[in-house]
């Protein structure tokens, strides 16, 4: 089924201790996000496909942004496992990102340059995208000897 879809993510650099440093339960303190004033935010609209294979959910969709045309992104979940989501994106940029409510996971981010270890922790996962049209992710993720930033990302879909 086609949707479109209204993307924005807004971030925040973090001050914090390097999340490849932190210990798991570290990451679980609260006022990790408290305090997230405005720093940057990005909306894009584009349209793309909500598919199932079983419990399986696969949204696809071109990415629009600059400096990511041509990458295909697919965020895909399981409706047993609705607090883990993955995204993966292939073309110009390859990268496989996994966020789990509450975890932490190290990925790889591979610029076409070169590759990035990055880690992303997800604070909280709120995927209704079936039931109410939307998901939202707030996580901090950062690139190995690169600052942290703090991340919510809301997703919302609308039937065509």
């Amino acid at each position: 089924m086609r949707y479109k879809i209204n993307i924005t993510t807004t971030q925040k650099d973090y001050k914090g201790k390097s999340i490849f440093e932190r210990a798991a339960d570290e990451l679980l303190i609260d006022e990790t996000f408290s305090d997230m004033d405005e720093e940057g935010t990005i909306e894009t609209s584009l349209y793309g496909e909500l598919e199932s294979v079983g419990d399986t959910y696969t949204l696809s969709y071109e990415e629009e942004t600059e400096g990511m045309g041509g990458v295909l992104t697919e965020v895909k979940f399981d409706t047993r496992k609705p607090k883990e989501i993955s995204i993966t994106r292939t073309g110009a940029i390859d990268t496989f990102m996994y966020f789990e409510s509450g975890k932490r996971h190290v990925c790889v981010y591979n610029t076409g340059i070169m590759p990035f270890e990055i880690c992303i922790y997800a604070k909280e996962v709120d995927n209704r995208l079936l039931t109410e049209g939307f998901l939202e992710i707030t996580y901090l993720i950062e690139i190995k000897g690169a600052c942290a930033q703090k991340t919510v990302m809301r997703m919302e879909l609308k039937k065509l």
